[in-house]
C-alpha cells in the first residue's frame, strides 16, 4: 500500500502528459551559464582542500541541481546521483554506504528536521523543501566532524537562499505534481522576507480520470524566512516550515482501506553576533509539533503526537591563523504520545500478529561538541573533536550518555595530490519522537552506534580534471529492530543486532571546455548484518553501481544534460504463494523464503534534460524538456503477493506473485515565470 501505489500515480500523470496537458516546473538557466567547474563540484570522498578542512562531504549548487534529470525536480533526489547512495525512483529518501534511510540527518539552515517528506503513505515520495528555496546543499557520507551529530551514516545539509533585498519579486510554476508560488522582497533598509507555498495536485488529476483504484492523496507546505540586520555585528533570521498531508484510499474496501492525516511544523530563530571577521556565535531558539492520524483495515490505528522546544548555541573562532575551533551545546525538551494497534500479517493463511503500543512520555536531552581544525603545515591538516549525548528519559537502569571521539587527517604531498583518512564513533540516539513501536518497543534504550574508518585520495593532473577514490569500513552495533516490507505486506523478521559495510567509491570529472564536461562514478559495496544467529545482507546492500553523465551548453541560453545509471539488484526475500483447497474453494497460503537469499534484477536507465532561459525586459520565462528512462527499460520495484479473482463472483481462482515495475519512459515539459 506504499511505494507500489506511487508507481500508479506517476503512471497516471505520465499518461496525462501524452494526452497533451504539459506540466510546468520551476527551472533556471543563466545566459552565460558555464559547465560545472571543479571549484563548484564536491564529490565523494569530498571536496576539502588543506585550507578548507578534512571533512568528507559532497556539495551541490542549486544551478547544478536544476540541470539534472530528476523526478519532480526534488532537491533530496539530487543526492541520488552520487556513488555510494542507494535510492529508488519512487522515494526522495535515500541511504548511503549500506546504512538505513533513517540513518541520514536532514538539516535546513542549521536545524535538523524531523521526517521532512510528503506522501508518507507512498514511501516519502516528495521532500518538504522546494528547490526554488535552495542556495546549496552538502551531502556528508562518512568520517564527518563532530559538529554534525545525531545520525550515524550521513548528513544532507541544505542552505536556503537569502531573500531579495533590492526589490519585490514573484515566481510561479507548476511541475509534474506540484504548484508553487514564491514571493520575496526587502523590508526596510535592513531586512528582507521570503514566503513560499506549494500544493500537490495529484488528487485533482485523479478526479478527472476513471480508475480501478480509489486514491485521493493531498499535500501542501509553506516556508517563510525573515532576515534583519540589527546592528553591523548582529543579524536575526526567523525560519518557519510547515507540511500537511491527507490521504483517503479505498474507503469502501473494509480490508484494504486507508485514511491518514499528517502535520509537521518547525519554527526557529537564529541570532548571529560577529565579534570580528574570524569569530562569531549563533544562538538558536526552536520549537515544533508533528502528528499522525492513520487508520487502515478493519481496526488498525497508528496515532502519534509529538512536540519539542529547545535552544542551541554554537561558537566559531579562528585562532592563531591555523586553528578553527568550533563548539556548541544543545538542550531540547520533547513530549511524545503513541497509540499503535496494528495486526501485522504473518506468513500463512490469515495469520496475524497484534502489535500494540501505548506510550505517553516527555523528557529532556542534551548534547555538546568540540572540534579543532588545525592547519599543522601548508601540506598537513588535522581535525580532532568529540561529541557528547545525554538523554534523561531513557529506560531506568540504562546508561544515559555516550561520548564519540572523531579525528580526520589530510596530507598534500604534491600540488595535485591530497591523501585523507578519518576515524570516528557516531551515536544515533533513539529519541522520544522515533521510538520503533512497530517492533513492539515502548522505551528508549542505548543509542545505536557506528564506527567509521575512511581513507581516500584526490588527484588533479590538470586543473580541469579530477579523480577521487575513497575506501570505507563501517561497523554498526546496538541496532534497534527494523520493520521490513516485502510484497506490500509488512513482515517482521528477527531484528538485527549488529552489522558492517565496506566498499570503494570512485568519482571522475573533466571540464573539457567552457561548454562541455563529463562525470563518471562507480561504487562497490558489501553490507551485512547479524539477525538472530544468522548473517544476512543488509536491505541496501548494493554490490555495484555505475553512473556516467555529460553536460553541454550548445548556445548561450541552452543547456543539455545526459546521464546513464546502472546498479546491481538489492537483496530480496523470496515470496511463495501456494493454492490451498478449503471449503470447496481456494485460499492463498503466503510464505517467505530465507531472508535476503535472492536479489532483484539489475537496474539501468538513460535520462536527458534540456533547459532554456528567455529573459525579457520585466520578466523571465524558463522552460525545460526531459525524458527519464529514455529506452523504456522495465526496471522492477518489488515482487508482490496477489490473488486472482473471478470477475463475476469475486472468488479466488488462483494465487500469484506479481512483478511491480518502476517508472516507464517518462517525458516531462515544464516552465516557470519570474517577475
Amino acid at each position: 500500500m506504499c511505494i507500489s501505489n506511487f508507481r500508479n500515480l506517476i503512471s497516471i500523470v505520465f499518461c496525462i502528459a501524452f494526452l497533451g496537458a504539459p506540466n510546468l516546473c520551476p527551472v533556471l538557466a543563466e545566459d552565460d551559464a558555464k559547465p560545472i567547474t571543479l571549484e563548484k563540484i564536491v564529490v565523494t570522498p569530498g571536496r576539502f582542500t588543506i585550507y578548507e578542512g578534512t571533512s568528507t562531504r559532497i556539495a551541490i549548487s542549486k544551478e547544478e541541481i536544476e540541470r539534472f534529470p530528476l523526478v519532480d525536480n526534488d532537491v533530496m533526489r539530487a543526492g541520488h546521483v552520487f556513488p555510494g547512495v542507494a535510492s529508488t525512483d519512487y522515494s526522495a529518501r535515500f541511504s548511503v554506504r549500506g546504512g538505513e534511510k533513517s540513518d541520514i540527518s536532514v538539516r535546513l539552515d542549521g536545524m535538523e528536521l524531523y521526517d521532512p517528506y510528503h506522501l508518507q503513505d507512498f514511501g516519502g515520495a516528495v521532500s518538504l523543501i522546494g528547490l526554488d528555496l535552495v542556495q546549496n546543499t552538502q551531502l556528508l557520507m562518512g568520517g564527518f566532524p563532530a559538529e554534525y551529530g545525531e545520525k550515524m551514516s550521513g548528513v544532507f545539509d541544505i542552505t536556503t537562499r537569502t531573500p531579495n533585498t533590492e526589490k519585490f519579486s514573484a515566481n510561479f510554476g507548476l511541475d509534474l505534481i506540484n504548484a508553487t508560488a514564491t514571493l520575496e522582497g526587502p523590508l526596510t533598509e535592513k531586512g528582507s522576507w521570503l514566503l513560499s507555498a506549494r500544493r500537490g495536485y495529484i488528487d485533482l488529476i485523479l478526479a478527472l480520470i476513471e480508475l480501478d483504484e480509489d486514491y485521493n492523496p493531498q499535500y501542501a507546505d509553506v516556508y517563510g524566512k525573515f532576515t534583519y540586520q540589527l546592528t553591523p555585528s548582529d543579524t536575526l533570521t526567523l525560519n518557519g516550515l510547515y507540511g500537511w498531508d491527507k490521504n483517503h484510499q479505498r474507503l469502501d474496501d473494509v480490508d484494504n482501506n486507508l485514511d491518514s492525516l499528517y502535520n509537521n511544523s518547525t519554527v526557529w530563530t537564529k541570532w548571529r553576533h560577529t565579534f570580528a571577521d574570524s569569530h562569531w556565535t549563533d544562538v538558536f531558539v526552536f520549537g515544533g509539533i508533528s502528528n499522525r492520524e492513520r487508520t487502515s483495515g478493519r481496526a488498525d490505528t497508528d496515532d502519534r503526537n509529538f512536540g519539542f522546544f529547545g535552544t542551541k548555541t554554537e561558537l566559531t573562532a579562528n585562532l592563531f591563523d591555523n586553528h578553527t575551533v568550533r563548539t556548541g551545546v544543545t538542550w531540547r525538551w520533547l513530549t511524545a504520545a503513541y497509540q499503535y494497534n496494528v495486526q501485522e500479517r504473518q506468513a500463512g493463511i490469515d495469520v496475524y500478529k497484534p502489535i500494540l503500543a501505548d506510550v505517553d512520555d516527555s523528557g529532556t536531552e542534551f548534547n555538546a561538541f568540540l572540534q579543532d581544525e588545525w592547519q599543522l603545515h601548508s601540506k598537513l591538516a588535522l581535525n580532532v573533536g568529540g561529541r557528547y549525548v545525554y538523554q534523561l528519559y531513557r529506560e531506568e537502569g540504562i546508561q544515559r550518555y555516550e561520548i564519540g571521539p572523531r579525528v580526520a587527517l589530510a596530507v598534500k604531498p604534491t600540488n595535485n595530490l591530497i591523501l585523507r583518512g578519518a576515524w570516528g564513533i557516531y551515536h544515533q540516539p533513539v529519541s522520544l519522537m522515533e521510538v520503533p513501536v512497530e517492533d513492539g518497543i515502548e522505551t528508549v534504550g542505548r543509542a545505536e552506534n557506528a564506527v567509521h574508518y575512511v581513507i581516500g585520495a584526490e588527484y588533479t593532473p590538470i586543473n580541469s580534471f579530477l579523480v577521487r577514490v575513497e575506501g570505507y569500513y563501517n561497523t554498526y552495533n546496538n541496532l534497534v529492530g527494523r520493520l521490513r516490507e516485502f510484497g506490500r505486506q509488512n513482515q517482521v523478521f528477527d531484528p538485527p543486532q549488529s552489522g558492517d559495510a565496506r566498499g570503494l567509491d570512485v568519482f571522475m570529472t573533466h571540464a573539457v571546455s567552457n561548454r562541455l564536461s563529463w562525470t563518471l562514478g562507480y561504487a562497490y559495496g558489501l553490507a551485512e548484518e547479524i539477525a538472530g544467529d544468522e548473517t544476512i545482507f543488509r536491505q541496501h546492500d548494493r554490490r555495484h553501481a555505475f553512473a556516467v553523465s555529460s553536460s553541454y551548453q550548445f548556445a548561450p541560453t541552452w543547456h543539455l544534460y545526459i546521464s546513464w545509471r546502472f546498479h546491481t539488484g538489492e537483496p530480496r526475500t523470496p515470496l511463495i504463494h501456494r493454492e490451498v483447497q478449503a471449503n470447496g474453494g481456494i485460499l492463498c497460503d503466503r510464505q517467505f523464503g530465507d531472508t535476503h537469499s535472492e536479489r532483484m534484477p539489475a537496474y539501468h536507465s538513460l535520462d536527458f534534460r534540456m533547459t532554456k532561459r528567455s529573459p525579457y525586459r520585466r520578466w523571465e520565462l524558463s522552460w525545460y524538456f526531459q525524458i527519464l528512462n529514455l529506452y523504456n527499460q522495465q526496471n522492477l520495484d518489488q515482487y508482490a503477493f496477489s490473488e486472482v479473482r473471478d470477475e463475476e463472483t469475486n472468488a479466488i481462482v488462483g494465487c500469484a506473485v506479481d512483478e511491480e515495475p518502476l517508472l516507464p519512459i517518462l517525458p516531462t515539459l515544464g516552465v516557470t515565470v519570474r517577475f
